[in-house]
């Protein structure tokens, strides 16, 4: 996924035919500023932002060169047997696999292959880890038979809590007429639908879209799609005929449900949504908003609803399994609980919170609230957002977290430790100005000021240099 740091920005309106593509398929344009440089223009992997795992990296302004071939580290795509199999042989070999017997059936986790009885030798004599007698009730949960790759800066793959899954799927059956889910990066809701229709307790297909390509050893291509978020591409030859053949299936049925990685790029995440919708609508013939379902941190919301203003950010913190900071207090987790929320376009009200967690609808708001998110009648609004209770400040006249104080220096709440005029963030680095950032500057895409030359506005010049923090 791409950096998603101050310095560097994504930039998302670029022809395909310019675009050069690496093994996780086209290559996104990035934008680095630099004091001593100014801004150049760049192109790396849109998957991965550690260079170790996808090398790929091309100056916009230069041509090719030999070394760009695509390579990479990734532990999964790298893996001998299962990457460079076909589908067709990977549905053969995964009918094999169930036909041997349970003492002969044995998945190598550190390739994370499953593999026939000729084939676990030879990963013995590596030194793999081998887990051995693998059920068949184990293969219809791969999220839990293969082992998570936590890495933040590859798959991040963190996957929801029980409780929040029963959640997702009861909020998703409680829809009118919503019977298909395009999964994307939600592998774990996938594999809970595909069970819970073979028990006959729901009729909802799923459709799974996901980088990993373990996935692919257990489900067959009509439920499943290796593809890369970041930049909308298909790695299978017949993977994005499948997915349209879903959505016409689905109709005005579908509901797209995606829990990307949080150090991806919002820009990026946001052209592939659109790109989906626009499928979806050519497919239906229709001109509604496709419903969508999206899991991030509440800390993005302004980033996520400025490109997609139709979202509204739910108070439900979403549980995960394999990550301390991402669990509930029940579960041993933050005191404020997980910072993961859904941003949706569905109707509020069909997405009423558990109540049995303490959640409670706002009369005024017309929404369902956070135990801790009480009403301010000042502000008119359930202002809570990080999982306390903020105070209303009459002399900024609005709601702050309980931890800041109004400093009548500066103007603002802030903490009572902070230094009075130290500036907050470096400001815009094409004007100087510190009332915006450079992807909102009037200035951008001005000839004299496309490269930055170092330069400080008067306004910046003025600003009193960072110091180090007092603390009591």
């Amino acid at each position: 996924m791409a950096a998603s740091c101050t310095n560097t920005e994504v930039i998302v309106d670029v022809s395909s035919a310019d675009v050069p593509c690496c093994s996780h398929g086209p290559t996104l344009l990035f934008e680095r500023y630099t004091k001593s440089k100014g801004n150049r223009k760049f192109y790396a992997c849109s998957a991965f932002r550690d260079r170790k795992l996808c090398g790929f990296f091309r100056w916009a302004d230069e041509g090719r060169k030999e070394e760009d071939s695509p390579h990479t580290s990734d532990p999964i795509a790298s893996s001998p047997g299962c990457h460079f199999l076909s589908r067709l042989a990977q549905r053969k070999k995964f009918l094999q696999f169930k036909k041997q017997g349970l003492s002969k059936r044995c998945l190598c986790s550190t390739c994370g292959l499953l593999l026939l009885a000729e084939e676990v030798m030879e990963h013995e004599d590596k030194g793999h880890c081998i887990k051995r007698r693998i059920t068949k009730a184990a293969l219809q949960h791969p999220t839990t038979l293969f082992e998570p790759q936590e890495d933040n800066k590859s798959y991040a793959q963190y996957l929801f809590a029980d409780s929040a899954v029963k959640f997702l799927v009861q909020r998703l059956e409680d829809q009118n007429n919503k019977t298909h889910v395009l999964c994307v990066g939600t592998p774990r809701l996938h594999e809970v639908l595909r069970a819970l229709r073979r028990e006959g307790n729901t009729q909802m297909s799923s459709l799974l879209m996901d980088l990993d390509s373990r996935y692919a050893q257990v489900y067959s291509k009509k439920v499943m799609c290796r593809y890369n978020m970041f930049n909308h591409h298909f790695f299978d030859p017949h993977g994005e005929d499948q997915f349209k053949s879903f959505v016409r299936e689905a109709g005005r049925g579908l509901v797209l449900v995606t829990d990307p990685p949080f150090g991806g790029m919002v820009e990026a995440l946001v052209t592939t949504l659109r790109k989906i919708e626009k499928t979806w609508k050519t497919e239906v013939l229709t001109d509604a908003d496709l419903p969508v379902v999206w899991f991030f941190p509440y800390f993005m919301e302004k980033r996520v609803c400025e490109c997609l203003p139709s979202l509204t950010m739910l108070d439900y913190k979403v549980p995960y399994d394999n990550h301390n900071l991402f669990q509930n207090v029940r579960q041993g987790g933050r005191k404020k609980g997980s910072p993961v929320r859904i941003f949706t376009n569905l109707p509020l009200l069909s997405f009423p919170l558990p109540s049995s967690e303490g959640y409670w609808f706002c009369d005024v708001c017309q929404r369902f609230s956070a135990p801790e998110n009480a009403h301010c009648f000042k502000c008119n609004s359930c202002t809570s957002k990080d999982g306390t209770t903020y105070a209303h400040c009459d002399a900024c006249g609005r709601c702050v977290k309980a931890t800041r104080v109004h400093c009548p220096s500066c103007g603002v709440c802030d903490l009572p430790e902070h230094i009075c005029g130290q500036r907050r963030g470096d400001g815009c680095h094409i004007c100087g100005d510190l009332d915006h950032k450079r992807r909102e500057c009037p200035q951008r895409n001005s000839p004299s000021t496309r490269i930055y030359e170092g330069k400080r506005s008067a306004k910046q010049a003025q600003v009193i240099p960072k110091k180090k923090r007092r603390t009591k």
